[in-house]
C-alpha cells in the first residue's frame, strides 16, 4: 500500500510540474509579436514598436546622430549625451556630454523619425541623413540591437523633465 500512495503521490507531483513549465506556451508571449503587415506609422514606431524592442532586450543610447556610407552599408555614429534633470537649469535640465561616440550598422528594417515642423514625422534615410547633417543639437533615442541600430525617434528633453 506504501508502495502506491508514493506512486500516486510522484504522478502527482510529475503532473503539476508539467502543467507549471508548460503553462504559458502556445499563450499570448509579447516576444513573439509579428508586425509583419502592421503599417509602420509614427505612433506605432514610437509606441507599440519601441516598447517591444525594449523587452526584447535593445540597449537604448540618447545622443546626436551622423550617418556614414553609402545605399546598403550604412553606419550609424551617435555622441552619446545625458539629460540631466535639474531644477537649478533654465527648463529644469541640462545635456551632458558623455564623451563617447558609438557606431553602429543600420538593420534591414530600421524605423526612422525626425521633427519636422514642430511634428514627429516618418522619413526615409537620405531625408533622415539630409535631416541630422551639420546638426549638432538635436537628439536623438537610437535603439540597439546586439550591434545593429533598429529604431531612430526624436528626443524632446522637456518630455523627460515632465516624466520626473
Amino acid at each position: 500500500m506504501k508502495k502506491k500512495g508514493m506512486r500516486i503521490l510522484l504522478a502527482g507531483l510529475v503532473s503539476a510540474f508539467m502543467i507549471t513549465a508548460f503553462a504559458g506556451c502556445g499563450g499570448n508571449d509579447d516576444s513573439d509579436l509579428d508586425y509583419g503587415d502592421q503599417e509602420f506609422t509614427v505612433d506605432f514606431l514610437t509606441g507599440d514598436y519601441a516598447q517591444q524592442l525594449t523587452t526584447d532586450g535593445a540597449e537604448t543610447v540618447v545622443g546626436n546622430v551622423t550617418i556614414t556610407g553609402e545605399e546598403g552599408n550604412y553606419t550609424v555614429q551617435v555622441k552619446q549625451k545625458e539629460v540631466v534633470v535639474n531644477e537649478n537649469y533654465d527648463g529644469g535640465y541640462y545635456i551632458a556630454d558623455r564623451n563617447m561616440t558609438s557606431e553602429y550598422a543600420f538593420g534591414s528594417d530600421v524605423g526612422l523619425v525626425i521633427m519636422k515642423d514642430g511634428e514627429p514625422t516618418l522619413c526615409d534615410v537620405p531625408e533622415f541623413i539630409e535631416s541630422v547633417q551639420d546638426d549638432d543639437t538635436s537628439l536623438y533615442t537610437v535603439y540597439v540591437m546586439g550591434d545593429t541600430v533598429e529604431l531612430i525617434l526624436p528626443l524632446d528633453p522637456e518630455t523627460m523633465v515632465s516624466e520626473n
